[in-house]
This record gives C-alpha cells, sequence and structure tokens, in this order.
C-alpha cells in the first residue's frame, strides 16, 4: 500500500515469538482497529527462531485497518550483552565497568545493525555502537574514555544519610537542652494563662 495510506504506525520493542494480548500492545493495537490476535499469530510465527532477542518492530496501520509490521536489527545493548555474556549493563556506567569489546567484536555487531543505523560506514557504524557500549559501562578497544573521579552513587546515599542523621541528632539534642534549660527557670512550675 501506499505510503499516504498509512493512518499510525505504532512503534514497540518485542521479544521474538512472544507477542500477546497483554498490555501494551493489546490496547494499543485495539485502539488502532488491528485485531490482536492476528497481528500475535503473525509476529510469533515470523520470529519464532529469535526468542532470545529483543525486537524493535514498527507496525504500520492503513486506513482500511489493514496492517504489516516491520522488524528491525535487535538493539545495540543487548547485542553487546550477549557477545559479552552479560546479564545486564553498569547501573553506574562512568564508574564501574562491566566489560571489554575488542575491535573484532564491535566491527561484528555494527555489521548487524547497519541497516537500521543512519550510516552506510563501517568505521560510522562502529563509533555508534561504541556510544552505546559507553553507556552501558563497556570498554571498547581502541576507546578510551575517562573513569568519572569521587563517590560512587552508593558512596553519596551513605553520606546523605549520615547528614541527615547527624541533622537530626543536634535538632534533637538542641530540643533536649531547651527543654532543660525552661524546666531549671525559676517559676517555670508556676501556671499561667488565667490572668484572674
Amino acid at each position: 500500500m501506499a505510503r499516504k495510506d498509512i493512518e499510525k504506525i505504532i512503534k514497540v520493542h518485542l521479544k521474538g515469538g512472544g507477542a500477546s494480548p497483554a498490555p501494551p500492545l493489546g490496547p494499543s493495537l485495539s485502539a488502532a482497529g488491528i485485531q490482536v490476535m492476528d497481528f500475535c499469530r503473525q509476529f510469533n510465527e515470523a520470529t519464532k527462531e529469535r526468542a532470545d532477542e529483543t525486537l524493535p518492530t514498527e507496525i504500520l496501520v492503513y486506513r482500511n485497518k489493514a496492517f504489516e509490521f516491520r522488524i528491525k536489527t535487535p538493539l545495540t545493548s543487548d547485542l553487546v550483552k550477549k557477545e559479552l555474556g552479560l546479564e545486564k549493563a553498569s547501573p553506574e556506567p562512568n564508574r564501574v565497568r562491566v566489560g571489554r569489546l575488542t575491535r573484532e567484536q564491535l566491527e561484528r555487531i555494527a555489521k548487524v545493525k547497519m541497516p537500521d543505523l543512519n550510516t552506510n560506514d563501517l568505521e560510522m557504524a562502529t563509533r555508534i555502537v561504541a556510544g552505546t557500549c559507553r553507556q552501558m559501562g563497556v570498554d571498547v578497544e581502541g576507546y578510551e574514555w575517562e573513569i568519572a573521579k569521587g563517590p560512587t552513587r552508593a558512596e553519596r546515599d551513605r553520606m546523605e544519610a549520615e547528614r541527615v542523621s547527624a541533622e537530626v541528632e543536634g535538632k534533637t539534642k538542641e530540643a533536649l537542652e531547651a527543654a532543660s534549660a525552661e524546666s531549671k527557670e525559676p517559676g517555670s512550675t508556676e501556671k499561667k494563662g488565667s490572668g484572674q
């Protein structure tokens, strides 16, 4: 169908062979007028061999409520994790490094991703993938990144907790001293306020 007949484009990330009518996919497809089970059946059939991959997918909805979908290459972060055997990326990528890619591994990932990148040059594609690696806390052969100095997030949280604790302790001590001083003042036991 012609591009002008497209009514809506829905972009989702789905596990290969794992599309289901559950939210968020089901409601967004229903709102566009698509038969959810038809899409799920077609997608799952097309991706059953790629069950371990998260696949960015564009669903093109036409005016007559027909649809087609385009499956893109897996997420760069998934390819990097698979290449290095990682469960997840670094929680603090500027401080904690979780792995190192060789130049060959980087180029292999870049070649897989090239159809979806905005370049046809392998060197530019490797730079794009290297940028994703940096955000994941993964070092890349041939690229040197500055490791952040100073306390880690856990250390900052601990220091903040100690500061708040000391502040509360100081206010509590001041309040106790004020109450103690007030009770020691002469005539502090007399009742005030009746005005008679």
